[in-house]
């Protein structure tokens, strides 16, 4: 197991805390139940380090080809871990994370002046003549 901030747990291990007792948890209900404490998004990610990280077997619930829940096979097995991983003072929706955002994202700006630009000088209208022939065309209906 990776290490953590002390008193801190890792995202799959609040997951698998969820998942313990062996029965089938729907993703509706693991949204409901963790959205504060887990990024849901992620959540294809989180099964799959249950599934290399502990000894968790997890079967996919799927409804045609949309993924609609999860179970896990041994609970026994991952019981033990999580006794050893130190979970058991986690309570599901207690806590708080902060939302992911890209270091790309544009700053946010309240007026203009937060823009710090330079207001850009304006272009002179340029002189258009018209080209000026000698000859003459007669328009006859």
């Amino acid at each position: 197991m990776a290490r953590t901030k002390t008193g801190a747990h890792a995202p799959y291990v609040k997951l698998l805390a969820l998942l313990q007792d062996g029965n089938v948890v729907t993703k509706d209900e693991i949204e409901a139940t963790l959205s504060n404490d887990i990024h849901v998004y992620r959540l294809s990610t989180y099964i799959w380090d249950i599934k290399t990280k502990t000894e968790g077997i997890v079967r996919v619930i799927k409804d045609g080809r949309a993924v609609t829940g999860y179970q896990i096979t041994n609970p026994a097995v991952v019981k033990a871990f999580l006794a050893k991983a130190g979970i058991g003072d986690f309570v599901p929706g207690t806590g708080t994370i902060k939302p992911s955002a890209s270091k790309f994202a544009a700053p946010k700006v309240k007026s203009l002046s937060g823009l710090k630009a330079k207001p850009a000088k304006a272009a002179k209208p340029a002189k258009v003549e018209a080209p000026v022939t000698d000859e003459v065309v007669e328009i006859t209906d």
